[in-house]
């Protein structure tokens, strides 16, 4: 990965970050404190609202994951951090478009695009998700506020080809990251399978279960472990239990130090959805420890689980069997092979921050 410039200063910047938000930590939140600490590091001050959208039942997990993030924050830098839950109303009568001097959007937030446009303040967005086709008046405004953002970012060239078939001025393919795990395992220490993601329909756990149970590897040398939760828990609860499948180990939602231990631990990630998946942030963070990757041809996951990732047809429980039979036969010379291999092309396709802190500063001006 390519290293942080430093020379990009930006004490005294006002940022106002404004984000959906389901009460649940994902990708977005995750990126958004990502951003924030590089940021926050560089001197300026962050203001995060989260929009509660459709759907919205907080789990406690975005107040406990932030705080985890947050300790290893400098305390001057937390002290010029903030955040807060929003709706509509409250966002259209808040005061924060008011204290700041640049808008970073996460996703199509049409009104976030209103208010900065109304008080001349530039204004950039980074697109998370796939564009949706139709006439409907909320497609139709999501469109024109990412035509609308100064600056556009899409976070894989999949996402990006649905949005812009010809690549206009401003955009770019820029995306987003985690706490990258730091330091290697060595693969002969490595045990099993990892998957990480919420336990919702269309991200693959079903299948990969089905697929684990059926291939039913040395539960010892090759376990399945589950990290996450969602409503499909009591469904996968059931599934175990009556195929009585030996190795699977469920271990919900763990902090991020245990995330990036699990990640660097195992032999191989698994990331299967079958869900048209706007990136695939998992495969990106075992590459950069050197973890291989099995992925599902679908979405941008094509993207990050890299050129010598394993890959099976999206939803096609044999399809993905195969792939986990192929990895647990492989032997140790070629799996080390594998390891070295899965790190290439990475440096160039997850670029540094800076980049986000320079078109600010070029925006305003400053640079």
């Amino acid at each position: 990965m390519v290293g942080k410039n430093s020379s990009l200063d930006l004490s005294g910047l006002r940022i106002l970050m404004l984000a959906p938000c389901l009460g649940k930590f994902g990708g977005i939140e995750t990126f958004c404190l990502t951003l924030a600490e590089d940021l926050l590091s560089r001197g300026a001050s962050v203001r995060l609202l989260r929009k509660k959208v459709s759907g919205y039942s907080n789990d406690g997990s975005i107040e406990s994951s932030e705080e985890e993030i947050r300790k290893s924050w400098k305390t001057q830098e937390d002290h010029r951090f903030s955040t807060d839950y929003v709706d509509g109303g409250k966002l259209l009568a808040g005061t924060s478009f008011d204290e700041c001097d640049l808008v970073h959007l996460h996703n199509p937030m049409v009104e976030g695009v209103w208010l900065a446009k109304r008080r001349n303040l530039p204004c950039v967005m980074t697109v998370y998700n796939w564009r949706r086709r139709g006439l409907h008046p909320r497609l139709l405004a999501w469109r024109w506020a990412v035509r609308s953002a100064d600056r556009r970012w899409y976070i894989s060239e999949f996402v990006w080809d649905t949005w812009e078939r010809t690549r206009r001025k401003g955009s770019a393919r820029l995306p987003v990251v985690s706490r990258m795990p730091s330091g290697e395992t060595e693969p002969s220490k490595r045990r099993g399978f990892l998957f990480l993601g919420r336990w919702i329909p269309n991200k693959g756990l079903r299948v990969l279960i089905k697929a684990y149970s059926e291939l039913a590897p040395d539960p010892e040398a090759w376990p399945l472990t589950v990290l996450g939760d969602g409503p499909l828990r009591p469904e996968i609860e059931r599934m175990l239990s009556q195929t009585k499948t030996k190795g699977v180990r469920l271990l919900g939602f763990v902090s991020e130090e245990e995330r990036q231990n699990q990640t660097r631990n195992a032999k191989w990630m698994v990331t299967p959805p079958h869900t048209k998946e706007d990136l695939g942030l998992t495969p990106l963070e075992a590459r950069s420890v050197g973890v291989p990757c099995i992925v599902s041809a679908d979405g941008g996951v094509k993207e990050t689980g890299g050129a010598h990732a394993l890959v099976c047809e999206p939803g096609k429980v044999d399809s993905l069997m195969n792939c986990m039979k192929r990895a647990v036969e492989m032997e140790n010379a070629q799996y080390e092979r594998m390891s070295r291999l899965t790190k290439e092309g990475l440096g160039d396709y997850v670029r540094p921050l800076d980049e986000y802190a320079s078109e600010y500063l070029t925006l305003l001006g400053r640079k």
